[in-house]
């Protein structure tokens, strides 16, 4: 993941994002797209391009997507009450900074590009092994501040083992240096990424598993 979203900094080029503005109405999209964006399952969850099965949440977040590759493969965001940049976001991101398929590794590495171009003077508050849907996963904890601009920013990244690769979750919430962040945001991240399942096999697994039919 390379960039943020902050309407100071702009994220990625626009040109490779769609927001999709109104959750349930990317559900009912009809048109000449054969593959519906968001699929409801009838059980509170959504089915994501026919690739993911997530929760979505609720109450003001719009979706985020790519639509030629890019710095996510997904994301929801929200403006929030209070003065700016009071807004949180969170995404899927399939190829996270670095290469090593090692989660210590890999997360050295993420923490020292993560908002790298924000100005934020980053700290990483918490380092934790768990497991998240039967996968090794690692979790990190950073806050931050940007004396100059006024502004700061809390931080949850999941760095999950997927085959031999591994794949993220983050969540951002940005807040003026006199406000007061906020748990209900990233109690709706917390949900989308328990209920993150992945409904069929990507590229890299299949290429594996043809490895290992040819042993190689």
């Amino acid at each position: 993941m390379k960039t943020k979203f902050k309407p100071k900094a702009a994220f990625g080029t626009l040109a490779v994002m769609a927001v999709v503005a109104g959750l349930l109405g990317g559900c009912a999209t009809t048109g000449p797209e054969k593959t519906r964006t968001l699929v409801p399952t009838g059980q509170g969850t959504v089915i994501y391009l026919e690739k993911y099965e997530f929760k979505p949440p609720m109450g003001g977040w719009s979706m985020m997507k790519n639509v030629e590759g890019g710095d996510f493969e997904l994301g929801f965001f929200r403006f929030e009450k209070g003065e700016f940049p009071s807004q949180t976001t969170f995404m899927y991101d399939d190829q996270p900074y670095g290469s090593s398929q090692d989660l210590e590794k890999r997360a050295d590495y993420y923490c020292t590009k993560f908002l790298f171009n924000s100005g934020i003077d980053l700290e990483v508050k918490k380092r934790e092994r768990l497991t998240i849907n039967g996968r090794d996963a690692l979790a990190l904890y950073m806050e931050g501040q940007n004396n100059i601009a006024k502004e700061k920013a809390r931080s949850k990244v999941y760095l999950i083992k997927k085959g031999s690769r591994i794949v993220s979750f983050v969540c951002t919430q940005w807040r003026p240096l006199n406000a007061s962040y906020s748990e209900e945001p990233f109690e709706q991240y917390e949900a989308f990424v328990q209920s993150f399942k992945f409904a069929k096999k990507d590229f890299y697994e299949s290429f594996e598993e043809e490895l290992k039919k040819a042993g190689l």
